[in-house]
């Protein structure tokens, strides 16, 4: 319980900071810039997820599989090797694609966040899930989000300089990553454990980095193709339905970080009785999530953005089927296949939803439908749900009858 308090703490303040200064950015760059800023924070998540390269799927496990701080040092050393690579091909990356695909208006904001988003990847959050430790998220990554949007809130309101925000937001969160990874993965706490090399490392990442980037793909996109595809007010309007659907998805993490540490316990003795608890839990949260994400958006968005930028009633629908169908496949994912190796099972579920979601996607933007954009993200999650459902609850099963956990290698 004190750990399920602590996970949910931190991901709720991560939830809370871009909340506290959104309303103020939709209002200072209007309906013809809110699109093109929300395209930028997409595109942003993307780039986040070129830079982790698979290390936010099967980091976690690893680092909860580990036995040593020193081996848990070791870990997060190859992370930052590999990262320093991706990171170097991943901010040129977004910003080009975000220049290329945002609007004249706001256009340099809006390749900014992208860059400060993407920058995010560095963030040791992964490793701090893994090792059962609230504390060290909240400090080295809830935290300097939340003061970053405090310190720019009043800042960009009196000065409608929206280029605060992404400066602000990097120059709190690079100085806490770095902090992290100096008392994390220092030298004489690796104690002589071997690491990795960096190429060796990537090519064993590649298999999960498909997957998180598969999964990414059509998740991030829905607002960069409603941004190319729609009129400004009705890309914006869809943006804000994302921006909700984006920020309730916090729960899903907070949920799933709290349980896999716990449910991953090597020395658990009946470990399918949490698994199962696990299952409930994301169950319920899907359903009573996605219910108010459909009820509530345009009433919530016409407060917290703006009348101008309001949520359609019908993509608020459709994007709570999809907050239902993620939350109750997160921890078969997470707890039971990957954990398992199933990697090939999960990017052929991830392919799947993929080619669905972003053929309804883009067939949406052609007919300029932000419901049948809308209709593309549901798709994407009930594909990827009917996929893995069953081959999942087969590994439960399997857990239940040898009451052992699924081993995952502890190095590469």
């Amino acid at each position: 319980m004190l750990r399920f308090v602590g996970f949910t703490g931190a991901p709720v303040l991560s939830a809370l900071a871009p909340f506290i200064i959104l309303p103020v950015i939709s209002r200072v760059v209007g309906s013809e810039g809110w699109a093109n800023f929300s395209a930028g924070q997409s595109i942003g998540i993307l780039g986040m997820v070129i830079v982790l390269f698979g290390w936010g799927i099967v980091g976690p496990v690893r680092v909860a599989r580990s036995t040593s701080t020193a081996e848990k040092a070791a870990l997060l050393y190859e992370s930052l090797l590999t990262r320093a690579v991706t990171v170097s091909v991943a901010v040129p990356a977004v910003a080009i694609a975000t220049y290329l695909i945002s609007g004249p208006s706001f256009r340099l904001e809006s390749v900014c966040v992208a860059v400060a988003m993407t920058l995010g990847g560095l963030s040791p959050a992964w490793f701090c899930i893994g090792e059962g430790n609230p504390q060290a998220l909240m400090l080295y990554d809830a935290l300097p989000k939340l003061a970053a949007s405090l310190v720019a809130l009043p800042i960009v309101a009196l000065s409608a300089q929206v280029l605060w925000y992404p400066a602000i937001m990097v120059a709190f969160m690079l100085p806490s990553f770095t902090v992290h990874a100096w008392r994390t993965a220092h030298p004489r706490l690796r104690e002589g454990q071997p690491v990795v090399g960096i190429g060796r490392c990537l090519r064993v990442l590649l298999p999960t980095a498909g997957i998180d980037g598969a999964s990414n793909l059509y998740a991030s996109t829905p607002v960069p193709i409603a941004t190319a595809g729609l009129s400004s007010e009705d890309a914006s309007a869809f943006a804000s339905s994302d921006r909700v659907y984006r920020v309730a998805l916090l729960t899903v993490v907070a949920i799933g970080n709290a349980f896999q540490a716990w449910v991953l316990n090597p020395l658990d003795t009946d470990p399918a009785r949490r698994h199962r608890l696990s299952i409930v839990v994301h169950l319920v949260l899907g359903l009573l999530g996605g219910a108010a994400i459909a009820l509530l958006s345009p009433w919530a968005t016409t407060i917290l953005f703006g009348e101008d930028v309001a949520a359609q009633p019908l993509p608020g629908v459709l994007f709570g089927v999809s907050f239902f169908f993620l939350s109750t496949t997160t921890p078969l994912i997470r707890n039971l296949l990957i954990p398992a190796q199933r990697y090939r099972l999960v990017f052929a579920a991830t392919i799947a939803a993929a080619a669905g979601g972003l053929a309804t996607m883009l067939a949406g933007s052609a007919l300029e439908s932000p419901v049948v954009i809308s209709l593309g993200v549901s798709i994407s999650e009930a594909v990827s749900f009917g996929v893995l459902v069953v081959p999942a609850l087969r590994e439960l099963s399997r857990i239940g009858r040898s009451d052992t956990s699924p081993e995952v290698p502890l190095s590469t």
